[in-house]
């Protein structure tokens, strides 16, 4: 890990360097200052362009989902979801070039009284995000959750607190994982952003929302984007919000078409379980944010997001074991 470090931040000015010269190719302009922007959990770094409207990416192609990015991109504002346009792109150095959607995060606005109006917003987008049809999106099948799931023991359980399961623990956990994976797999499969979250929207003109960091997106659970921006593992929302937006998401997939003979009770059993999947992965993404990559600001979340891992087992006679084993190692650790 540590020469990936090491390589890591010797190449990284020098590709600052290219990208600017990239830049320059392309506005022609004589002096460039590229101002950072990042915030984000990836290797992808943004640069604001001084004095233009443009947004510089720098995406290493080894490690960053470039055509993805641009396919996604495509599809996106084809289905009427507002996306940074792209200006230009090299996908050999792994450059590109996109518009600037400003600062206005929605996590900044979308709060007091304003909020219940930015979430229902967020939903709207929702249901237009379910229409994007690109037959290149890979599958979030049994494997992948599997694996997303695994990432709890490997890296909260092992890595971070040095647990080393019983065999019967393990299989509880095993058995868990299995019914997490069977409710992923029973819904209807659409296109979904995966990180559908208050710090991946942008709000532009008109208080018109804008999607980014969407280049994992996959086909998998309708559920799976209405949990991460109502359970949102930075924002923890009032109960009667949460209501008043699952409703209003139920009523407009219906719309589309979706959720044909789904009771509005099963449809929240399902938001439930897909949220607790996507929890338990991401006790494992901060961990890993942290050990491996030396990002320790996600360690502060992990209380947040252990508590809702504890809501969402309830009292779900499937679910007691991991419940316990959560209680047992986890808590209070963080």
């Amino acid at each position: 890990v540590m020469a990936f470090g090491t390589w890591y931040s010797n190449v990284i000015d020098k590709r600052k360097e290219a990208l600017k010269a990239y830049v320059k190719s392309i506005i022609l302009d004589k002096e460039i200052m590229l101002l950072s922007l990042n915030g984000d959990a990836s290797f992808r770094r943004y640069f604001r362009v001084a004095d233009t409207s443009y947004i510089a990416v720098d995406a290493p192609p080894q490690t960053q989902k470039n055509q993805e990015f641009i396919q996604i991109d495509e599809a996106l504002a084809s289905s009427k979801v507002k996306v940074p346009k792209i200006i230009a792109y090299d996908l050999d150095q792994g450059f590109m070039l996109l518009e600037d959607l400003g600062d206005t995060t929605f996590a900044k606005v979308a709060i007091g009284d304003r909020q219940e109006y930015f979430y229902q917003k967020a939903i709207e987008v929702l249901g237009k995000i379910a229409t994007v049809s690109l037959p290149s999106l890979p599958k979030f099948d049994e494997a992948f959750i599997k694996f997303e799931l695994s990432l709890f023991d490997t890296w909260m359980l092992d890595k971070a607190l040095k647990v080393t399961l019983t065999e019967s623990e393990r299989n509880d956990l095993n058995e868990a994982y299995d019914y997490l994976t069977a409710n992923c797999l029973m819904q209807e499969q659409i296109a979904m952003h995966r990180d559908y979250h208050s710090r991946n929207l942008m709000v532009c003109q008109n208080d018109e929302l804008a999607v980014i960091d969407f280049q994992d997106m996959v086909k998998g659970p309708l559920c799976y984007d209405l949990a991460s921006i109502v359970y949102d593992c930075y924002v923890v929302l009032d109960k009667a919000l949460v209501n008043n937006l699952t409703i209003r998401a139920y009523d407009l997939y219906q719309s589309k078409g979706f959720l044909k003979d789904l009771s509005y009770e099963k449809f929240l059993n399902q938001l439930r379980l897909t949220s607790l999947q996507r929890h338990v992965k991401v006790l494992g993404i901060f961990c890993r944010l942290s050990i491996r990559d030396g990002k320790d600001g996600y360690l502060k979340d992990l209380p947040r997001v252990i508590n809702y891992v504890l809501t969402e087992c309830g009292d779900d006679p499937k679910l007691l074991k991991l419940k316990q084993i959560i209680e047992k190692y986890v808590v209070g650790k963080f």
